[in-house]
This record gives structure tokens, C-alpha cells and sequence, in this order.
């Protein structure tokens, strides 16, 4: 590890800094709050659309309807995981301990259906049936026919294009048919349509379904083929005692383990059947059988406490400032480019801030079930300025997931620039069939190219030399900011983002851009520093663990100043990361979940050759850890 740079936190160029946050951020909240206000004339025509309030005398902005639907429901999906994770903990006492004790003292002894997937076997079919009614046959019938698939198909050479063309042609017909209808395929059915339970459109949430039932498939082809390669003896030997998350995913399960008990349990588990994080068929098996020892009540405890602070700050937010309302029915002719540029913040800070408060109810309750899934929103969206940095910290595990099923198996960084307008089309498809989405996927799969190019150039060790190198990455780094919100507003936007734009980059919105191209280069600084201040802990924790803290002035001084890896600290302000760094450009949608086997599996005899370095590995997977916990 490169020693890292002397702090500047206390130099009078940081200081300066700390001056124009605090007269930037208090003029921000300032103008947010009045262009928000019943006064100004806009508000005739939004405030009708906004609802009673109980915070500040004010009314709330509950515009967006995921938004309201979950905060409308959650009592009641907060009480059923409540009587989901306290029923399973009683069924673990009070059978698995006692009924089964093999398994117990020997997880590995019992292959097929899980002890402890048992009861959420029968939960999550319960659960289906309260929340879709009638159409659990359809979820059950799509299903079914993907795991008869895999089970039929694993190991063969075709499997991945029928399993994928089996899934995509779910997605697409369930997108098309809205659901469907049991009295369109039949007159004497029309009755079970008015038994469709609480959420009648299941297809909605059913593209998160989909993504476990390729991860099932897929992982369930990968075992076939590894045992056809290396035999099932060696496979299943790597299978106990996993060290790392990275062995629970690469690592196949028993080839018993891919049962339908299993895989039911799996599709509908109840804290993330409706949101995620998304969670290896691997992983999930494995995580039942050995249960991960990063689970502790303190730290649950603690998560929950981080929540329910997420949840009141959004309530506050929706209070004072009617983002939501503004952009989808407010008249934009007497906004100035400066407000209607906050708007525009903030409404990329709320869907931010909504999908990190849903994805930690959900994540919340499956550490309370004694589940570790990956923090889904691993930094503040105005803590990113990389779009390598932001893919990989927004949405984490879908993230993970693109890169393991899809990225890898397409040819990873051979064929980089391909693949990655392959996987952004495919996630525009993923979340609806509209050309707009298309549009948004392209851009920034367009934006990675001058990324690749300023990492190219400016990744080159005699850049890090310069006393100015961290300037020429913060231009690149607003310029980022300011293409990666453009982006976003056109695909994830309201009707009236293309107004916003439109003013934004007028005429009269030139002097706006030049003032906050500047102050973004102030914040970018500010973010570089704080990387760095996050590396110094890592380097420092790391040299306590290793007795290898103590370094020559001269070498450090060598290293700093020579050495690619110095690069680091700036260079994704330009874009990428420096070659032969960590963040190599092998991954550009940033995963850190390890490579999952291409379709032509390496032999596992290469594969268990590596083992020798699990001690090494764990002390990684709790970097990264901290480093989440920070994050």
C-alpha cells in the first residue's frame, strides 16, 4: 500500500473551502425552502396536489407514488416481517435445534431442502398469496417453468441463451400484458381476477424476481459444468466454511441444494421478496447453511437506529421542500436557473434518499433473520463525482448482479466498451420498456468513453508529479457532475425536466453554470480530501495488523511521487481509475463481487489453488467492510 499524502484539512486553502460550503449550503437551504413557499405564485399550481402534514405547520409532498405507497403500507409490511423474523427464530429453537441436530453440529451433512428454509418456504407462500391472491399461479407457472429449465438444461453448452431468452420473454410479455388476466384466457376464470390480493400488479415488482431466478439457473449451470470439469468430489469440497462473501458467490452449493424448496424459499423471501438487495442463489444457500458471523444485535441495532434517522430526514424534507410537486405540475417561466437547478437536486437527492430508506427497511429485516446482504447505497449521492464511483455505489447489488451474469460472461474488459452499452440497454429494459429510459442508458454508457480517455492520459505516473494534478482531475470531475445529473434528470425525471434543462442552459443561465462549475471544483477538492482520509485509516488499521507500518522517508517519498498507485487519490476526478490500481477499469460498473465463472469455466483445480490465500482474502472482506460502515 502507498503511504498516504499529508492531511489538508487544516490549511488555509481548505479553510477558505470551509467558508464557501457554509455560505453556499446555508443560501441553498435558504432558496429551496422560499421557492417551496405558499407565497409565491407558483404554488396555485401544485399546492392542491400536496397533502396534510405534521411537521413545521406545513403540508407534505407525497407527489411521487412509490413514495406513497410504501410510506402509506409500512406499518403493515413492518409488522409482517416483525412476526415473519420472531416465528423464525421460535421454528430455529424450537425444531431445527431440537428435531435437527445433525445439521446443527454438521451443516454440511444435510443436502436438499434446508432446515432453516423450511418455515421460510412456507412463509414466503403465504406471504405470496396475501399480497398477489389469484396470480401467485401466474408467479408460480413463470417460475416453475425457469427452474424446469435449469434443471433440464444446466451444464449444456446453450443453457445461458435459453435461460436468458426464457427470462427476457417473461419481462417483456409481463410488461406487455400487464399482468395478465385469467378472464382473457379463459371467460369461465374471469372470477379470479377479482381475487388479485393487495398488490394487484405483481408484475411490477416481479422484475426483481426475475434477476434471482437468472441467478438460480445460472449458478445451478455453473455447478454442472464445474462438476463435469472437475468432478463433483473436488466441487463439493470447496463448499464448507466459507471465509469471504467472494467464496459464498463463486463457490457452487451441493448439486442438491438447487431443489424447488430451495428455490421457492429463495425467490420469495419475505424482507426483500418486494425490493431487494438482490442476493446470489450461492450466497443465500450458503448464508443458510453457515451463517454469516458479521451479524451481531449491536450492529442491527444500530442499522435501525440509522433508518428510522433516514426516514425522519426525508419527512422533514417533504415538509419544506416540494420537489416532487414542483417538477411534475409547477410553472417554470418564473423560476430563476438557480432555483430551478436546486429543484432538480433535490429531486435526484429524493429518489436517492427514497430507494436508500426502502432498500434499508428491507435490508434491516434480513439482519434481524440473520441475513448479510450488501448495503445497496453505499455513499451520498453528492459524494460521488466518478461515473465509474457512482455505478458502483448506487444500487450495489444489482450492480454486483449485472457484473457476475452479465458483464463477466460477455467478456469482461476485453470487450469493455461493447459490453457496457449491452448492460446499460439491458438495465433501461430491466426497469421499463420506454425509448426514454433507452435514451438515459445510452448517455451514460456514451459518458464512459471520455472517462476511458482521461483515465488513459492522465493515468500515466509522471501526471502525479504535478503540484496542479488534482486540479486538472476537479474540472474533469464538475464537468462528470454536471453530465451524470443531466443524465439522470432525462431518464428518472418528471414531464416537466426537458422545461428545467431548457432554462437551466439558456442564455440567462450562463452566469449559473460558470458559478456552480466553480464551486463544484471547491467540492470536489473537499472529496478528494476526504478519499484520502479514508485511506489513511485503511493504511493505518492496515500496518497495525501487518507489524508493517514503518517506512523509510525516502521510499515513501519514492513511492509517492513514482509509484501508479499514487494515482489513486485523484485520478477519478478525471473519470476512471489509474491502471493497476485497485479500481481498474476491468469492472466499469465499479462491482467488487468477484468474477463469476464464464461460460468456459476454468478447471477448479486452478481455482482451489488460490484457497491457499483465504487468510489474506478475509483480511480484505473486513476492509471492505469498515469501509461500508464508514460509507
Amino acid at each position: 500500500m502507498r503511504p498516504p499524502t499529508q492531511s489538508l484539512w487544516g490549511t488555509l486553502e481548505f479553510k477558505a473551502y470551509y467558508l464557501v460550503y457554509v455560505v453556499t449550503v446555508a443560501n441553498m437551504i435558504y432558496t429551496m425552502y422560499t421557492a417551496s413557499s405558499p407565497q409565491r405564485p407558483e404554488y396555485k399550481g401544485y399546492g392542491r396536489r400536496l397533502s396534510d402534514g405534521w411537521m413545521l405547520g406545513r403540508k407534505i409532498d407525497l407527489s411521487d407514488g412509490q413514495w406513497r405507497t410504501f410510506r402509506s403500507n409500512l406499518p403493515a409490511f413492518a409488522l409482517a416481517m416483525f412476526a415473519y423474523t420472531a416465528f423464525n427464530r421460535l421454528f430455529y429453537l424450537g425444531v431445527v435445534r431440537k428435531w435437527c441436530r445433525g445439521f446443527v453440529r454438521s451443516p454440511a451433512s444435510v443436502r436438499g431442502a434446508l432446515p432453516t428454509l423450511w418455515f421460510p418456504f412456507l412463509f414466503a407462500s403465504m406471504f405470496a398469496i396475501v399480497l398477489s391472491g389469484s396470480s401467485t399461479l401466474f408467479i408460480l407457472l413463470l417460475t416453475g417453468g425457469n427452474y424446469l429449465l435449469a434443471k433440464r438444461l444446466g451444464g449444456r453448452r446453450w443453457a445461458p441463451l435459453v435461460i436468458w431468452a426464457y427470462n427476457l420473454a417473461v419481462l417483456f410479455a409481463n410488461e406487455s400484458y400487464k399482468g395478465y388476466e385469467f378472464g382473457r384466457i379463459l371467460e369461465s376464470l374471469a372470477w379470479l381476477d377479482q381475487h388479485r390480493g393487495i398488490l394487484r400488479r405483481w408484475d411490477v415488482t416481479f422484475n426483481i424476481t426475475m434477476l434471482r431466478m437468472v441467478s438460480f439457473a445460472m449458478d445451478y449451470h455453473w455447478r454442472v459444468r464445474q462438476e463435469q470439469e472437475a468432478g463433483a468430489q473436488l466441487v463439493d469440497g470447496l463448499v464448507a466454511n466459507p471465509v469471504t462473501e467472494k467464496d459464498r458467490i463463486e463457490r457452487s452449493c451441493f448439486k442438491p441444494d438447487y431443489c424447488f424448496v430451495n428455490y421457492w424459499a429463495y425467490l420469495l423471501y419475505p424482507p426483500l421478496y418486494l425490493t431487494g438487495p438482490i442476493i446470489t442463489f450461492n450466497n443465500f444457500v450458503s448464508q443458510m447453511r453457515y451463517p454469516s458471523p458479521g451479524i451481531k444485535v449491536k450492529s442491527t441495532l444500530i442499522y435501525g437506529v440509522r433508518l428510522l434517522v433516514s426516514a425522519i430526514l426525508m419527512e422533514l424534507i417533504l415538509h419544506t421542500v416540494y420537489c416532487v410537486a414542483i417538477s411534475k405540475w409547477a410553472q417554470w417561466d418564473t423560476f430563476s436557473a438557480y432555483e430551478i437547478s436546486l429543484i432538480g437536486y433535490m429531486r435526484l437527492s429524493f429518489i436517492w434518499l427514497k430507494l436508500l430508506i426502502i432498500w434499508r427497511f428491507a435490508r434491516f429485516w434480513a439482519m434481524a433473520d440473520g441475513l448479510e446482504t450488501v448495503e445497496n447505497m453505499r455513499r451520498c449521492m453528492s459524494n460521488n463525482y466518478s461515473l465509474q464511483q457512482f455505478w458502483r455505489d448506487w444500487h450495489c447489488s444489482y450492480n454486483k448482479w449485472l457484473v457476475r451474469y452479465v458483464y463477466i460472461p460477455l467478456g469482461g474488459r476485453k470487450t469493455s466498451t461493447w459490453n457496457t452499452f449491452v448492460v446499460f440497454t439491458f438495465v433501461a429494459l430491466w426497469h421499463d420498456l420506454t425509448m426514454r429510459l433507452l435514451q438515459w442508458a445510452w448517455i451514460i454508457a456514451l459518458l464512459f468513453l471520455p472517462e476511458g480517455l482521461a483515465t488513459w492520459y492522465f493515468g500515466k505516473s509522471q501526471w502525479s508529479r504535478k503540484p496542479y494534478f488534482r486540479f486538472i482531475c476537479s474540472l474533469g470531475g464538475a464537468l462528470n457532475i454536471i453530465a451524470m445529473m443531466v443524465a439522470n434528470l432525462v431518464g428518472f425525471g418528471d414531464g416537466g425536466v426537458e422545461k428545467m434543462l431548457e432554462k437551466i442552459f439558456s442564455r440567462e443561465g450562463v452566469l449559473f453554470l460558470a458559478v456552480a462549475y466553480v464551486l463544484l471544483n471547491v467540492h470536489l477538492q473537499v472529496m478528494f480530501e476526504w478519499r484520502e482520509h479514508e485511506y489513511r485509516k485503511e493504511y493505518g488499521d492496515s500496518g497495525r495488523a501487518t507489524g508493517q507500518w514503518e517506512m523509510s522517508s525516502a521510499a515513501a517519498v519514492d513511492s509517492a511521487g513514482t509509484s501508479e498507485e499514487s494515482l489513486n487519490k485523484y485520478v477519478q476526478g478525471a473519470g476512471l481509475s489509474a491502471p493497476g490500481s485497485n479500481t481498474s477499469t476491468e469492472r466499469p460498473l465499479g462491482s467488487t463481487s468477484g468474477s463469476s465463472p464464464p461460460l468456459n469455466t476454468e478447471p477448479l483445480t486452478k481455482r482451489q489453488q488460490r484457497t491457499a490465500a483465504v487468510a489474506a482474502a478475509g483480511l480484505t472482506a473486513d476492509e471492505d467492510s469498515r469501509r461500508d460502515h464508514r460509507d
